[in-house]
C-alpha cells in the first residue's frame, strides 16, 4: 500500500490547519512531511512532533495511530474506557455515522478525562454536528480529530514515569511513521514503563 500521508509538503499541513501554527512551529523550508515530523521530535519542544503528526493523516488513520499509542502506554484502563476503545475500533473499521455516533455517546456517557475517552471524542468528532439540537446543526469544526488524538497521547505519556516518556514519544512516532508509510501498525511500546508516582 501506497502513503496514507495526505500531504506532500509540511508546510501545506499549516495551510489546511491554520491554527496548528499556534502550538506548532512551521518548516521553514520544503520539506516532507514524515521528515518533519522527525525533525520536530528532536527539536527543542519534542511533543510538537505529536500535535503535527496527527494532523497529517486522515481522521480514521489518526485515531488508529492514537488508539494504537493508548493502548501501548496507558494499561491502566476501566471498563469504560475498554468499551470506547472498542466502539472507536469500530468506527475506525466501519467509518459509518451510525459507529461514529455510538463512540462520541460512550465518550460523553464515560464522564472521565483518561486518554481512551479522548480517542472516543476524537472518532466522534469525525463528523456530525456540534449542537444537540437536529434542527440547529453546527458543523465539527475539521481539526477537532486530530486535537483530539494528540491530546490522547498526550495523556497516555502522562501516565508514565518521566523517565520513560522520551521512548515512549519516540514509539508512537515511529509507529505512526511505519503506518503512514503504507505498512501495518507496529505496536507501541516502551521497555521502561514505569507509572507516573502520585
Amino acid at each position: 500500500m501506497g502513503s496514507r500521508i495526505r500531504f506532500t509538503e509540511a508546510r501545506q499541513v499549516f495551510e489546511a490547519y491554520p491554527e496548528l501554527a499556534e502550538t506548532v512551529g512551521e518548516p521553514n523550508g520544503d520539506i516532507a512531511p514524515e521528515e518533519y515530523a522527525l525533525e520536530l521530535q528532536d527539536g527543542d519542544e519534542p511533543l510538537q512532533a505529536l500535535a503535527y503528526f496527527a494532523h497529517v493523516l486522515p481522521k480514521r488513520e489518526s485515531v488508529w495511530w492514537g488508539m494504537n499509542c493508548v493502548a501501548g502506554l496507558d494499561a491502566d484502563r476501566s471498563e469504560d474506557d475498554r468499551q470506547v476503545l472498542a466502539l472507536s475500533e469500530t468506527w475506525v473499521r466501519e467509518g459509518d455515522e451510525e459507529a461514529r455516533a455510538a463512540v462520541h455517546a460512550a465518550a460523553e456517557a464515560a464522564r472521565s478525562d483518561s486518554a481512551s475517552v479522548w480517542i472516543g471524542f476524537a472518532a466522534g468528532w469525525s463528523g456530525g454536528s456540534l449542537s444537540p439540537n437536529p434542527e440547529h446543526r453546527v458543523e465539527m469544526p475539521d481539526d477537532l480529530t486530530a486535537k483530539a488524538v494528540n491530546t490522547a497521547v498526550l495523556i497516555a505519556l502522562g501516565t508514565l514515569h518521566p523517565s520513560a516518556r522520551d521512548e515512549a514519544l519516540k514509539s508512537c512516532l515511529s509507529a505512526g511513521l511505519s503506518f503512514a508509510g503504507g505498512g501495518t501498525m507496529p505496536v507501541v511500546s516502551v521497555k521502561t514503563a514505569a507509572p507516573a508516582m502520585s
